[in-house]
């Protein structure tokens, strides 16, 4: 009973499709009996009879193959809405048996294991984009397999579980070229003494701006005296444009604040957000769930 319950699951999860070859041993069936009615030699019959029980037993064989592989959601890099990114699968073979010939499809990429041992598990990485921000489930992945005979094609598709939040695409002005268009304090205070790579968590108050212009590294004027971190302010009304242009200027003004170490507060009407107190995936997060 156990054992037709599995053959009744198998079926229903794995699909069989003829490949050209298929034809080719069906025409060879057909052909042998022909000779075997005609002339009524048994070992013809015998050779006819050997070619069906093999052609079946290499699909019950091939189902079986596909059946006991599960996939699920391992890790996945940030999701910015129109921008490519990769996310990282666990593929387990739950069977007692080796795994051969498998191929994954995910949308257009595509991915082979030769082989995944016994109880075995590896890591397979895909790559895609979603087209809005918000929550998102990633598609069925595609998976074909022709062994052990190639006469057949079995596949399945299997659901992914799990959740991807994408975040607002990163665009707009550049948090840099903003602050240098605004009058800097610091550049009214006494003279510096010279200028030093900026690094990050210093304060914004201390870059020079003049050598930003002259080349692509960030530096800082070096005073007599250090002032302490200052912290930048973002807010959603204070913009300009539709609610998506809004959104995308946030992101990535946080995105550079958290490369560049700034603290920063940010209003979204119904929340203010602190950088020093939450992590800048849940800033994010809001963003994209706005």
């Amino acid at each position: 009973m156990k054992l037709l319950k599995t053959f009744i699951s198998i079926h229903k999860s794995v699909t069989v499709r003829p490949t050209k070859y298929f034809f080719l041993l069906l025409l060879a069936i057909v052909s042998l009996f022909i000779q075997a009615y005609m002339h009524n030699y048994n070992i013809v019959y015998i050779m006819m009879f050997f070619l069906v029980a093999v052609a079946g037993t290499s699909t019950l064989f091939g189902m079986r193959n596909l059946y006991p592989l599960e996939l699920s959601l391992l890790s996945h890099e940030r999701f910015f809405a129109h921008e490519n990114a990769r996310f990282t699968l666990t593929a387990h073979n739950k069977a007692d048996y080796v795994l051969y010939d498998l191929h994954f499809l995910y949308k257009n990429s595509p991915l082979t294991l030769r082989s995944l041992p016994a109880q075995g598990s590896t890591h397979l990485s895909f790559s895609t984009h979603f087209e809005s921000r918000g929550k998102h489930t990633l598609e069925k992945i595609h998976l074909e397999s022709l062994f052990p005979l190639i006469h057949e094609r079995k596949f399945r598709d299997i659901a992914l579980d799990g959740e991807i939040l994408v975040y607002p695409n990163p665009k707009g002005e550049s948090l840099l070229h903003r602050l240098a268009l605004q009058k800097n304090k610091s550049g009214d205070l006494s003279d510096f003494e010279g200028i030093k790579k900026f690094l990050q968590g210093e304060s914004i108050s201390s870059i020079h701006w003049a050598s930003l212009a002259k080349n692509d590294t960030l530096m800082r004027k070096v005073f007599l005296f250090e002032e302490k971190q200052e912290k930048l302010h973002f807010s959603l009304q204070e913009l300009r444009g539709d609610e998506e242009t809004k959104l995308s200027q946030l992101t990535l003004w946080v995105l550079e604040c958290e490369q560049l170490g700034f603290a920063f507060t940010l209003d979204l009407g119904s929340k203010i957000f602190d950088s020093q107190k939450e992590e800048i995936d849940a800033i994010l997060s809001a963003l994209a769930l706005y």
